[in-house]
């Protein structure tokens, strides 16, 4: 910032302008504050007080940002395999997931589903996740895709976070329980009752689920989680990269050590010459 713009619109006690001479002192313009506040704060409560409450609503916009991406920042440091959500680009609130199966009699689906926030997050209800690929579940409206965290979470707190709620989406498909509350009563029959033709229904998802992989984007959001066919030209090269053998040196320890091998004293090493 500027020399000028620092001082702008301040005038000194010296100032001749007749227009801007003192009417006397500041201090006597003010009532006496009986709650202890100097008469200045005063004033400058006075003069903030129009845009109080818009400076809060400001404020807890801030906020409710930053609780969101600090809970994506920590679902990120969680060791959540085969799952992936990312929010969207357009909208905090709404997050993007795909579920890739990989034991179970779901094993070999892949299954997207966004998950909602409520509009006072972190406070009010659960979040919603609904599926976005038909899934055969007790746990799972068939026709609406919407899944029931009241499951796995009778009463949603403010100490809970939405990595719990994506662990909670990893383990339906791989602990199924008769005793769930179901959504899906026909799964849930079949489940208790007809477990070989539950496992036709859900190796049914798991194809069905696969048939849509590579389907164009639902929305233009660009954090929306898509995929492409293999390509040799592209992949290859990258796929050659994971697996090429590491270099010995790589697993080698780094650093100096002053304490001599088979000795817990430190500094027992001697110094080489």
């Amino acid at each position: 910032m500027s020399t000028n713009a620092s001082v702008s619109g301040i005038k000194s006690e010296g100032d001749s302008e007749d227009d801007l001479k003192r009417q006397g002192s500041f201090r006597k313009l003010l009532p006496v504050n009986s709650n202890g506040d100097s008469q200045l704060s005063t004033a400058v409560k006075m003069i903030d007080r129009p845009n109080t409450s818009q400076n809060s609503k400001e404020y807890a916009v801030y906020l409710q940002e930053y609780n969101i991406l600090a809970e994506y920042n920590t679902l990120r440091s969680q060791d959540l395999r085969g799952i992936y959500v990312i929010p969207s680009a357009q909208n905090s609130f709404l997050w993007f997931g795909v579920q890739f199966i990989r034991q179970g009699i779901y094993q070999g689906g892949v299954f997207r589903f966004t998950i909602t926030l409520p509009q006072n997050f972190p406070d009010g209800k659960c979040p919603n996740v609904l599926f976005q690929t038909k899934v055969f579940h007790p746990l799972i409206n068939y026709t609406t895709g919407e899944l029931n965290t009241a499951w796995g979470f009778p009463e949603w707190k403010r100490s809970n976070r939405i990595w719990q709620l994506v662990q909670y989406i990893s383990k339906i498909f791989t602990k199924l329980d008769t005793k769930m509350i179901s959504v899906n009563d026909e799964a849930l029959l079949l489940l208790e009752t007809d477990f070989e033709n539950f496992k036709e229904q859900a190796k049914k998802c798991v194809k069905d689920s696969l048939s849509v992989v590579y389907d164009p984007p639902a929305t233009d959001d660009p954090h929306y989680i898509t995929f492409s066919p293999y390509d040799s030209e592209l992949h290859d090269p990258v796929k050659q990269e994971i697996y090429k053998p590491k270099d010995d040196n790589e697993n080698k320890p780094t650093g100096y050590s002053w304490v001599q091998p088979g000795s817990l004293q430190p500094f027992s090493k001697p110094e080489a010459r």
